[in-house]
Formats: C-alpha cells, sequence, structure tokens
C-alpha cells in the first residue's frame, strides 16, 4: 500500500487521526513504493461504499450478516480456506462501515458513530476468534477445491481498503488475516504438486503475496515468515528472477530513442521492489537465503550493480540531473547480498553461490567509483536533489563496503580474491570519505579482512628498516600511512566478532606494542631525523589515543611504555615551534595523554612523575589554539581529583595563562579553561584563593553571558565554589553574576539550569545576596524547578530557596507569590532536598514569629486588595506560618483582619472571567487545605470543657419493647403490626400525638389501632428503638438520616440532636471511605432539616478530603459545593475563635 496515497475522502479525517497508531498495531505505513497504485486503492474505496448507497445501518446489516455466514462455512468439511476467504472479505467490508461513518456528511445525520466502532471492535475479535479454529482444521483437497477462494485472497492483498491498516479496531484482525492467507498459500502448495500448480496460477496472487511483505510492519515476524515460506514453496523466486532479468534486459537494450523517461523509472522501481522482496525473504530463516542462493539469485542480482554504469542510461541523468533511480537499485542488491550471507548457517555455502556469481569484483567496482562533488551556485530545488544523491551514493559505499565484510567472512580464499581485485586500496580510500557510515563500513571491512594483523607486521619491519636505514624515504612514507590506517581502525565504531568492536581488533592484533616504540623512533635513529619523523610521531600519538578511548586499554597503553614516549613528544616541541607538523605532533601528544588519563589515577602520577606537566603548561602559550585546547584538556583531566598534580599545575605557572584563555572569543578555548580552573580549585581552597587573586573571578562571570552552554556551565559550577569565600559573595554579586544566572535557569540545557541553581544556592548563604537575587526575579524559576524530574536541579533550587528565606525582608515577597504552597505541595525525590524543604517552611515560621514587622506588612498587603490573588495566598501562607500559644495572633489575622473572609471567598465558584478554571481550582484547594489547617489548629487551642449531650429521660421500658403484653395501642405500618404502649409516648410532642389521633383506624372505645403506613418499617422499628430502649442502631445511619426527618417533623428536639450526633460520628468513622455523592445528599439533607451540626461537619470533612472529592465530583461540581459550605464554615470558625483565650491584658503584639 503506498502511504503516501490518500484514502477516499469519506475518511480523510479519521485515517489520518488513526496513522499514528497503525506501526503499534503492526502495520507500515511508510513505504511509498507500494505495488497497489493509490489510484486503485481509492476506486476500491469508492466503489465498496458506492455499492452501499442505503448507508451506514445497511453496510452494518451486510457485516453482521457475512460474521453469521461464518459460523456456517465452518461447517463444512473443508473450512480452512473459505474461512480465511471470508474473513478477508469480511475486513475490507468493516473497513467500508468505517469509512462511512467517517464521512463528514454522514456525521452531520447519524450520531452513532462511537456504537458502530464498538460494534465493529467486537465483530472483529468475533471473527478473528473463528479464523483460530478455522486454520486448525487441515486442508483436504480431495473433500473440496480450495484453490476457488484464491481470487479473493488476491483481492484483498492487492486491493485492500486503507483504512484496515489505520483503523484501531481491524489492525490486528487484518495482519492475522494476511499472516493466515499466506499460510494458507504455503499449506496449499505443499498439498500435491497440482494444487500448487492452480495456487501459482491464481492471478496477482505472487504479487499481492509480495505486497504484504511491503505492507505489514516487519515487526510481524510471523506474517513476513509466512509470506516467505508461502513464495519460496511457490518457486516465486523464478517468477520474479524472471521479471528482474526481463527488466535488466530492457534497460541494457533501450535508448532514448525507444523508450519514454518514465518507462525507464518505472522499470527501477520494479527492480528495487523486486529486489527488495528476496531480501525480505532471506532474512526469515538460514534456509530460506540457502534456497535462494542455490537456486541461482546471485546470478540474477550481481548483473544489477552495474545499472549505475550503463551507458545507453546516461541520457536519463541528462535528463534528470541527480537521478538515484540506478543508485536504488545496487542499494537493494548490496543489502540483499548482505542479508543472503549473513546467516551463521550455511554461511559458507551461501557465500561460495553469491562469490561465483561475481560479487566480489562488482562491488568493488562500486566502491571504485568516485566520491560525490559539491557544487555551488544551485537553484534550492537543485540544491536538494544534488544533496538526495551524494546521499544516496554514501549509502551505496556503505552497503557496499558492509557487504564484502559480510561475504569475506571467515573465508580465507575470499578475502584473498578481494585483495586480488584490489579491494583494499579502495576500502582503504573509504577512509577519508566525509561520511562518517562510509568509514566505519569501510573500516569492519578491511578488519575483517586482517588488515589490521597485517598492518602491524608492515609497521613492526617498517620499523626495524627505519632503524637500520634511517634516510629510507619510502619506508617512512609507508610506516605513515600504515600507523594512520591502523588508527582508522581503532575508531570506535560497529561489532566487527563474537570478541568486541573494531578498537578492540586493533588492540588484540598487537598494535599497541608495535605503535608505541613510534613514539621514540627519532631518539633511536639520531636527533638530525626528529623532524622528518615528525608525522610519524603525529599518527602513532592519534593511534594511542584512539585506542585509549576504552579504558580497559589504558594499563596496556601505559605498561608499552607509551608515557615516556608523550612527554619526550611535549618537552621536544615548546610553545614557540612554528610548522604544522610540530604543532600536530604536540597537539596529538597531548590528546593521547588526556585519554590514557582519563578517570585512571594511577596513570594521571605517571604523567607528572614522568615530567609531563610542565610542557602541558608550556604548551598554553602557544598561538595554535588546537594544541592549546589540547593542553587544557589534558590539565584538566590530570587535575581532577588529584592533589598532587592540582599543586603542580598551579606552581608551573599555569593560572595566569589559563585566566588568559578563559578572556578568550573561542569558546572551545574558554571552555577547556574554565574547566581546568574548575578542576583546579575542588575541595582546594589555597588554589581557589590563589586563582581569585590572579584575577579569574571577573573573566569567569563573563562566561555566564556566553553562546558556549558547556562554557557557561562550567561557569556558574566555578562560581559556585568561588562563593565558599565570604568575601568574594558579594563581588560577584558586584560584578553582575546573579542576573545571568537568574536567565540561566530558564535554559531549556537541564545541566545549565543545575549548575546555575548550585551557583545561587551558594551566593544566597549572605544577606545581602538574599535581597538581590529575590528582586532580580529569581524566587519564581527557582521554584519552577522543584516540579522537575531530576532530583538534582530540584535539590539545588531547594537550597537556593533556603538561603533566601534567611533574610526577613524576603519573607513578604517568598509568602506572596505562593512560595508556601509550593514547597508544600511539591513531590521530591531525594530525601535531601525534602529536608532542605522543612527547614526552609521552618525558617518562614521563626522569621513570622520573630518579627512583627513582617507580619504587619503581610497583613497590610492581604487587606490593601482583599480580592486579589496575592491576598489570598498570603492568608493560606499565613495559616501555616502563624501559631502564637493562645491563639490571639490567629484571631488578630483571620477575624479581625479578615483573612478569614479571604480563604473563604475562593471556595466560591468561578464566575465568568475569573481566573483560569486549573488555576482556580489549585487555589481552592489549597484553601480547602488551608481552613482545615486553621479550625484544627483553633480547635487544639480550645479550653478543655465538657459539654455532654442533655440526658434522655430514662424509660425503663426495654422488656416491653415491641411485646403484645400490657399493649394498649398497635402501629400497623406497610402491614406490620407494633404493639406499643401510650405511656411511652407521654412525652413526646403535641404534633407526634395530633397524628396518632388523624391516623386511628379503630372505632372509639376499641383497641386503638394507627395506621403509620406513611413511614417505612425499618423506621418506625428505629423510632420504637428509642422510645423504648433510648438508643439508635449506629450500623444504619441510613434509617438515621429517615428518623431525622420524622424528629422535624414531629418537633422532636431530643431524637433529631440523636440523629445528627450519629450521623456526624458516622461522618467521622468512614473518614476518605465516604463517597462524595453520598456527603452532598447528606449535607443538602442537613440543610433542608436545619441540621447544624451535620452541615458542619461534612463542610469540615470536605476540607479535610478536598483532594479526593474534588476527583470524584469534578472541579465545577465541588466548587458548586464548597459554594453552599461556606456559610456554615464561617459560622463554625467564628464560633470557635470566639471560644479563645485571651490574654490578661488584651494585648498582641499586632496591637501594642
Amino acid at each position: 500500500m503506498d502511504s503516501a496515497e490518500k484514502p477516499p475522502s469519506a475518511a480523510a479525517g479519521g485515517d489520518a487521526r488513526r496513522k499514528r497508531k497503525a506501526n503499534a498495531a503492526g502495520i507500515q505505513t511508510g513505504n511509498k513504493e507500494s505495488a497497489a497504485p493509490g489510484s486503485a486503492e481509492r476506486a476500491a474505496a469508492k466503489q465498496l461504499v458506492a455499492e452501499q448507497p442505503i448507508g451506514v445501518p445497511e453496510l452494518v446489516r451486510r457485516v453482521d450478516t457475512m460474521i453469521r455466514d461464518l459460523d456456517e462455512i465452518m461447517k463444512l468439511a473443508n473450512p480452512h480456506v473459505a474461512v480465511v476467504a471470508r474473513v478477508a472479505d469480511l475486513v475490507n467490508a468493516m473497513g467500508a462501515v468505517i469509512t462511512a461513518v467517517e464521512n463528514p456528511a454522514a456525521k452531520a445525520e447519524f450520531h452513532g458513530e462511537q456504537k458502530i466502532h464498538n460494534e465493529i471492535k467486537a465483530q472483529a475479535e468475533r471473527a478473528k476468534e473463528i479464523l483460530g479454529k478455522a486454520v486448525k482444521v487441515k486442508i483436504d483437497q480431495n473433500l473440496s477445491d480450495s484453490t476457488v477462494h484464491l481470487p479473493r485472497l488476491v483481492n484483498f492483498m492487492t486491493n485492500p481498503l486503507p483504512i484496515i491498516f489505520t483503523a484501531e479496531e481491524l489492525a490486528p484482525l487484518t495482519v492475522d488475516v494476511a499472516r493466515r492467507a499466506a499460510e494458507a498459500c504455503w499449506k496449499l502448495a505443499l498439498f500435491d504438486s497440482a494444487t500448487k500448480q492452480k495456487t501459482r496460477a491464481a492471478v496477482g496472487l505472487l504479487d499481492g503475496l509480495r505486497q504484504v511483505l511491503e505492507t505489514v510492519n516487519p515487526k510481524e515476524s510471523k506474517v513476513h515468515r509466512a509470506v516467505a515460506n508461502a513464495l519460496l514453496a511457490l518457486d516465486a523466486h523464478d517468477y520474479f528472477g524472471g521479471k528482474i532479468t526481463e527488466a535488466f534486459g530492457f534497460l541494457a537494450t533501450s535508448d532514448k530513442t525507444s523508450v519514454t523517461r518514465a518507462e525507464v523509472e518505472d522499470a527501477l522501481k520494479g527492480l528495487k521492489r523486486d529486489v527488495r522482496m528476496f531480501a525480505d525473504i532471506a532474512k526469515q530463516d538460514s534456509d530460506h537465503a540457502g534456497k535462494l542462493a542455490a537456486e541461482g539469485i546471485g546470478a540474477v542480482l550481481v548483473p544489477l550493480l552495474g545499472l549505475k554504469e550503463k551507458k545507453n542510461l546516461a541520457w536519463v541523468e541528462e535528463q534528470k540531473p541527480y537521478f538515484t533511480g540506478a543508485v536504488a537499485v545496487e542499494k537493494e542488491v548490496c543489502h540483499a547480498i548482505g542479508v543472503l550471507v549473513s546467516h551463521i548457517a550455511d554461511r559458507e555455502v551461501c557465500q561460495s553461490y553469491i562469490v561465483d556469481a561475481g560479487a566480489i569484483p562488482a562491488l568493488i567496482q562500486i566502491l571504485n567509483r568516485p566520491p560525490p562533488i559539491a557544487v555551488s551556485g544551485l537553484s534550492a530545488e537543485t540544491r536538494r536533489a544534488a544533496e538526495a544523491y551524494a546521499s544516496a551514493l554514501h549509502e551505496l559505499a556503505r552497503r557496499a563496503a558492509d557487504a564484502i565484510r559480510k561475504l569475506v567472512h571467515d573465508f580465507e580464499a575470499f578475502k584473498l580474491m578481494v585483495r586480488q581485485e584490489e579491494g583494499v586500496p579502495t576500502l582503504r580510500a573509504l577512509l577519508d570519505r566525509r561520511d562518517t557510515k562510509v568509514q566505519r563500513a569501510a573500516a569492519a571491512a578491511l578488519l575483517t579482512l586482517g588488515e589490521h594483523d597485517r598492518l602491524v607486521k608492515e609497521i613492526e619491519k617498517l620499523t626495524e628498516t627505519l632503524v637500520a636505514r634511517p634516510d629510507a624515504d619510502r619506508a617512512r612514507d609507508a610506516l605513515k600511512t600504515a600507523v594512520r590506517t591502523l588508527a582508522e581502525l581503532a575508531k570506535e565504531g560497529q561489532q566487527v566478532s563474537a570478541e568486541g568492536d573494531m578498537v578492540d581488533a586493533v588492540v588484540r592484533s598487537g598494535a599497541v606494542e608495535a605503535i608505541v616504540p613510534l613514539l621514540s623512533l627519532s631518539q633511536r635513529v639520531g636527533e638530525e631525523y626528529d623532524v622528518s619523523f615528525g608525522d610519524i610521531e603525529k599518527e602513532a600519538s592519534y593511534a594511542i589515543s584512539l585506542m585509549a578511548s576504552k579504558d580497559v586499554n589504558q594499563n596496556r597503553i601505559a605498561a608499552a611504555g607509551a608515557l615516556p614516549g608523550l612527554v619526550a613528544l611535549l618537552q621536544r616541541y615548546p610553545p614557540q615551534t612554528t610548522g604544522s607538523v610540530a604543532t600536530s605532533v604536540a597537539r596529538r601528544a597531548a590528546d593521547a595523554v588526556t585519554n590514557l588519563a582519563h578517570e585512571n589515577n594511577v596513570i594521571k602520577n605517571e604523567v607528572r612523575k614522568e615530567g609531563g606537566i610542565p610542557p602541558l603548561v608550556s604548551l598554553l602559550e602557544t598561538k595554535d589554539p588546537k594544541v592549546k585546547r589540547a593542553a587544557a584538556s589534558a590539565l584538566r583531566t590530570l587535575a581532577f581529583k588529584n592533589d598532587d598534580n592540582k599543586n603542580q599545575i598551579v606552581e608551573c605557572g599555569a593560572l595566569p595563562m589559563l585566566i588568559f584563555m578563559v578572556k578568550s572569543d573561542d569558546a572551545l578555548i574558554h571552555y577547556e579553561a574554565v574547566g581546568v580552573i574548575g578542576n583546579l580549585v575542588h575541595s582546594s581552597t589555597h588554589i581557589k584563593r590563589r586563582v581569585l587573586d590572579e584575577g579569574a573571578l571577573q573573566p569567569v562571570i563573563g562566561l555566564l553571558s556566553s553562546e558556549c552552554p558547556e562554557s557557561q556551565r562550567e561557569a556558574a559550577l566555578l562560581l559556585g565554589q568561588f562563593a565558599t569565600t565570604d568575601s568574594f559573595k558579594i563581588k560577584m554579586v558586584q560584578r553582575g553574576a546573579i542576573r545571568p544566572l537568574i536567565q540561566m535557569l530558564g535554559n531549556n540545557d537541564e545541566q545549565l539550569r543545575e549548575m546555575a541553581a548550585f551557583a545561587l544556592g551558594r551566593l544566597a548563604q549572605d544577606a545581602d545576596n538574599q535581597v538581590g537575587i529575590l528582586h532580580a526575579a529569581g524566587l519564581r524559576p527557582l521554584l519552577d524547578l522543584l516540579d522537575c524530574d531530576k532530583g538534582n536541579l530540584q535539590h539545588n533550587a531547594a537550597f537556593a530557596l533556603y538561603g533566601l528565606a534567611d533574610n526577613e525582608d524576603n519573607v513578604p515577597d517568598i509568602v506572596r507569590e505562593g512560595t508556601v504552597q509550593r514547597l508544600m505541595g511539591r513531590e521530591l525525590i531525594v530525601q535531601a532536598s525534602k529536608d532542605c524543604v522543612k527547614k526552609t517552611l521552618d525558617r518562614l515560621k521563626g522569621k513570622i514569629a520573630s518579627s512583627a514587622r513582617v507580619l504587619r506588612y503581610l497583613i497590610y498587603l492581604m487587606t490593601t486588595d482583599p480580592d486579589g490573588a496575592d491576598a489570598q495566598r498570603i492568608a493560606v501562607a499565613l495559616v501555616h506560618l502563624v501559631d502564637d500559644a493562645l491563639g490571639e495572633e490567629l484571631r488578630e489575622v483571620f477575624i479581625k483582619k479578615l483573612g478569614l473572609p479571604i480563604l473563604l471567598r475562593v471556595l466560591m465558584p468561578s464566575g465568568p472571567g475569573n481566573v483560569k478554571t486549573t488555576a482556580k481550582a489549585q487555589s481552592r484547594n489549597e484553601a480547602c487545605f488551608a481552613l482545615h489547617v486553621l479550625l484544627k489548629k483553633v480547635t487544639g487551642k480550645l479550653p478543655t470543657e465538657d459539654a455532654p449531650l442533655p440526658p434522655t429521660p430514662d424509660a425503663h421500658l426495654d422488656e416491653h419493647f415491641n411485646t403484645p403484653d400490657l399493649s394498649d395501642i398497635t402501629f400497623v405500618v406497610g402491614g406490620e403490626e407494633f404493639f406499643a404502649h401510650k405511656i411511652a409516648f407521654t412525652h413526646f410532642p403535641n404534633q407526634f400525638h395530633d397524628d396518632v389521633s388523624a391516623r386511628r383506624t379503630s372505632a372509639p372505645g376499641e383497641r386503638a389501632v394507627v395506621d403509620f403506613s406513611h413511614l417505612s418499617g425499618d423506621v418506625f422499628r428505629a423510632l420504637m428503638r428509642f422510645t423504648y430502649v433510648s438508643s439508635l442502631d449506629s450500623e444504619r445511619p441510613d434509617i438515621a438520616q429517615d428518623l431525622m426527618r420524622v424528629a422535624v417533623k414531629y418537633d422532636m428536639h431530643e431524637l433529631k440532636r440523636r440523629c445528627e450526633s450519629l450521623l456526624c460520628d458516622d461522618v467521622v468513622a468512614k473518614g476518605e471511605t465516604l463517597g462524595a455523592f453520598d456527603l452532598v445528599a447528606r449535607f443538602d439533607l442537613a440543610e433542608s432539616l436545619d441540621a447544624t451540626s451535620v452541615s458542619i461537619r461534612c463542610a469540615l470533612h470536605a476540607l479535610e478530603h478536598h483532594v479526593a472529592m474534588s476527583t470524584q465530583l469534578g472541579p465545577t461540581k465541588f466548587a458548586q459545593l464548597t459554594g453552599k459550605m461556606v456559610g456554615r464554615i464561617d459560622e463554625h470558625a467564628r464560633a470557635m475563635f470566639h471560644r479563645l483565650p485571651t490574654s490578661s491584658d488584651g494585648q498582641t503584639r499586632l496591637t501594642a
């Protein structure tokens, strides 16, 4: 299927929405060279929809009919292929339903879209279940001819509706049908030769199977394996091999007078698809690859490797510059060859077949082609075409080199053939290509050919020659080339063997022991030859640097004696030396020291003992920027966590030059320089002092504004280290460090933010800096860092905030920014950050407790604009921060200064134009929690007083409860009789007695019978229980609610009070398990019955469990609920505050 083509207009919206889900379902939608033309797909879709003029309902009915038909087909004697074909039809029919439903016009008239999707999903699952049962039935051609169903399978494979691959409900079934269809073809081919011929003769079947390979995602390995099995069983390699040969012949004999360019392009596209199919088949199994190779696929594919060189096709490139059609075919051929010989099993057999077809000369011929040439002055469109062409040529070279590597793997005869065909020089030339992938592929091929072993031997031999004859120019040049090539092979790259990657292979060959002696070669042959041997020394240093990039090789290189040689090279080329060779040697030697000493303290010490630090320090003065950077990088590595090296670097006078380098405009230079200084001052107070005395502070501050993020990061880290020196904390701020550090907090670079927060945290330990950071707008970005998911970032930000909170002048701004709420509402990763936040909150509490000035100013800010967001944030914060012994300051803030009304206003529902819903919901939750905390604080300060419930009159009637003994009145409730005694109801209000009289059904003078069916049996039983036993069932709060209604109706105050008490206790007992909707119902009931205590208890519960309530009800309904509760909360809070004790003089620090 061609993903570039659009589905029918009816599916435009839905299909686009589903394409993102296609890969997860196993469908490959990115193939732009599918066999099925887009027009055919669209026509098929339109036809299926057009066949159903009566619309969606009829389409759905037809799908239902097809589902029912499956059950009937399953009853046949030979149902396997029939069911697969029927389900294939069904999938397309389902696709037609979804296409119709997704039609915008249909959507306007039809409102059951989701229902249809759900039905389709269920039907697809049912079809898949039946399909699974059918394929378990063995195909038996003797019972019926299953090949009659093949045309329907072909139709499914070649003309599927695009939507069946993207619709979430259909994609799994589509993939399963594709697999089962391929398996059916495979089984038919294996049944007998006659069936195989009939199957193979089905029109379009082989092309359909190939299209399945192209359409279904390769991750669906079962589908691809089934298709590969079917294609091989049907001898498709003969069919497609013939097509390839025919197309190749057509291209080889055509010219511009006999064909059009479009015909050539179509032929090349067809070749590409056919070749790719062979690679897909071979990839599935070693047997597949072996069979294809044995059947002569190599003879079919290898001739295609010369397509680009066909002179009769040159006219195509003349008409269409940068045409990549032939190159694309050659790329697929190289890939297919690589796949054919990749399997371990029968690898040698496959290699032999492909090589016998002439693959090695053809591949080397491709590698010998010149690299693409950059051309300037092109139009934008032509430039893009040229770039695509160059990329295709590089990719072809990479695949050709990779194919050679696989062809010669563990086959000495073929390796020799590559050498005889001059393949080694060709591959070595590719090491200079400006394409990393090509370089790595060529290096891997050379390693497989054993070139590294040969180069090591060559290096050893040439070294001996030069020691004996220093003036042997050819030997010197050859040695340089050999070392350079070996270095290129040692670059980090792909796996080349089971033992490791390219670096490992080079080291195992003995390269270390062969190259290390070259570092001192000029000394061995005489000082007069040192300049002429510079290139060899440079390449040897480069190779050592590459091999040392893997830590496991460091000690081996050092043990071979590399350090004395490298140090000698550094000493031999002082900074005054000029010339490209000399400076390159120094740079490569410094690079080698850097890699050797990386995180290896033993080697760091050895470098110092060998005298390597002084020449590195001297090289900082060179004019060559590359040498400067290399020397600084080496010093940086040597100084890291090594005090002896630090001291020697400083004593050698490195600091002045490093500070000069920090001022450099070259980002790479000042990055390395500031890194060296950072490592020098780390945990070294005396060096830190010397660095600052040398004038490093201002240049480092200047780097905070560098365009190089690495330099910014290192500068911020270094300033954080400087900030441990008290006298320099203020200087940094005075010299402009704060604003760039705060700007860095908003950078996308995580490490940059971390280091900026680290520096600000250190600076925030000074009182003046604390105010400066806050008023430079540093608070909010620090708070924002607490929201990230990185522990180091969180901790650095928390530490900085802790410092800011130490200055009471900052407290009002910290509070009105909402800092308290944000600190309390964050889930931090590491315990140290949690501890730091707790200390910050405690520090804020302490500042408010110790400074009446701060609290007065916060109250002023809160009352100046009581409806503003600042007032709300301050009121919430003061709940958590104010806590005096008697609660007088709480009363001053929240009652006299109107803090309570401010909090309550937040609970009211949002009106039009108010704060955004999310922000308002967050503020409401914060206010709920604050009110809960406030009331809890006040409750804890109330004087202890017993307020027992008024005593219930002792009835002592429990033994007479609902017994006929001595009963003089019977209540009939819903057909059930309750035996009672008039004397038990004597204390009931008149309203009850009046109702009893009104509902009496017995005649005067007879035993009293009263119809009380307006109550339920359970409620009346509870009323009787309360009357006789003076208790209520605490397990039945639902009965208590109905009984409270009875109490209100009959003005029974004691019963109502008892019901309220039970309902309040039930709210407390259930806690967070009480459902939000149950609480709403109970609150509404309490309000309707004037059950104040229940209303208040419900309101307090909503405040305490505001998160669960808001989640269950949703923000809007929760806001409506809290709005209704505001009055009760206010009433209860004021009553609580009223009960607070007062001091003897009635004065507080706020009123004094």
